[in-house]
């Protein structure tokens, strides 16, 4: 399993960037590289197992689950 690691530091209140990340369907809203975002199967985007499928800007795909 590829396992990939990253640290910043955020000039923001903890609450509203925990608020951001916490969405797992919202990348499409901040991330640049990404272009749409959905939840597969009408699932709730805060269910552990609810599989996200989102397009890149370069026409890219990736689905990704929540663990």
């Amino acid at each position: 399993m590829v396992r990939v690691c990253q640290s910043t530091i955020i000039d923001a209140p903890i609450d509203e960037v925990w608020a951001i990340l916490r969405d797992f369907n919202g990348h499409d809203r901040w991330h640049p590289a990404i272009a749409f975002s959905e939840i597969e199967d009408g699932e709730p985007g805060d269910a552990v197992g609810s599989v996200r499928h989102f397009r890149l800007n370069d026409g890219g795909e990736l689905r990704e689950q929540l663990l």
